[in-house]
C-alpha cells in the first residue's frame, strides 16, 4: 500500500515539476512563522538496540506536543533556496515531566513546483538544546520536511507542513552512555508566509 501511495505521488508531482514554470530569482526571499503539533515517532536506544514506537509510557514515553518557529530563506537559484529556522517543541512525559527542545538548523529546500501553489521540500541539519526533568544537553539536529503553500496574494501565503526530525541524545560521560538514544518526531505545522 505505501509503495502504491508513494508511485502515485510521484506520478501526480512530476507531471506539475515538468510543466511549472519558475516564478523566483536568485535573490527573492522568504519569511515564515510555523505553529503546529509535534507526535513522537519512535525512540532508538543504542546501547541495547532497543526500538519502540507510538504514545505514552511503554513506548517514546511521550504525548503529543506543540511546537512553533520562525525561519528565513533566501533563493540562490530559481529552484533552490538556503536559509534557517529557529523553533520551541514542547512534550510531556507519561509522568508529566516537561520535556522541551529548542532546535536552530540551516535548511536547504527545493521548489519543483511553485507559483500560486508551491511545493517545498527541505532538508535540515543544526542543533537542539533539550531539557528534560532536571537534565539539559546540547545535541545534534536533522530534519526532512515536505509542505503545500496557497497563495491567495502576491507575497502573502499560507501552508500546511509535516516531515521527520531526529535528535539524537549522546551522553559522552560513561554513566550515563546507557542512556544514549536517537528520538524521531513527526511534526504537522500549519505556516503563514511572507515572499518578496
Amino acid at each position: 500500500m505505501k509503495k502504491f501511495l508513494m508511485l502515485c505521488s510521484i506520478a501526480v508531482l512530476m507531471p506539475l515539476a515538468a510543466f511549472s514554470a519558475t516564478y523566483y530569482d536568485a535573490g527573492n526571499q522568504m519569511f515564515s512563522f510555523k505553529v503546529g503539533t509535534t507526535i513522537p515517532a519512535f525512540t532508538y536506544f543504542i546501547s541495547d538496540q532497543d526500538f519502540v514506537s507510538g504514545l505514552g509510557e511503554g513506548n517514546t514515553g511521550l504525548s503529543v506536543g506543540g511546537y512553533g518557529s520562525i525561519s528565513y530563506q533566501v533563493f540562490s537559484s530559481p529552484t533552490t533556496a538556503i536559509g534557517g529556522e529557529i523553533g520551541y517543541d514542547f512534550n510531556y512525559s507519561a509522568e508529566e515531566e516537561l520535556f522541551t527542545a529548542v532546535p536552530f538548523f540551516a535548511k536547504a529546500t527545493y521548489f519543483p513546483v511553485q507559483g500560486v501553489l508551491d511545493l517545498p521540500i527541505s532538508v535540515g541539519l543544526g542543533g537542539a538544546y533539550i531539557k528534560y526533568g532536571d537534565g539539559s544537553l546540547m545535541t545534534l539536529y536533522a530534519n526532512i520536511e515536505i509542505g503545500l503553500t496557497w497563495y491567495p496574494s502576491t507575497n502573502w501565503g499560507f501552508g500546511i507542513n509535516t516531515g521527520l526530525w531526529i535528535i539524537p541524545e549522546l551522553n559522552y560521560t560513561e554513566e550515563i552512555q546507557s542512556d544514549n538514544a536517537i528520538f524521531g518526531l513527526i511534526p504537522v505545522t500549519l505556516s503563514v508566509t511572507y515572499r518578496q
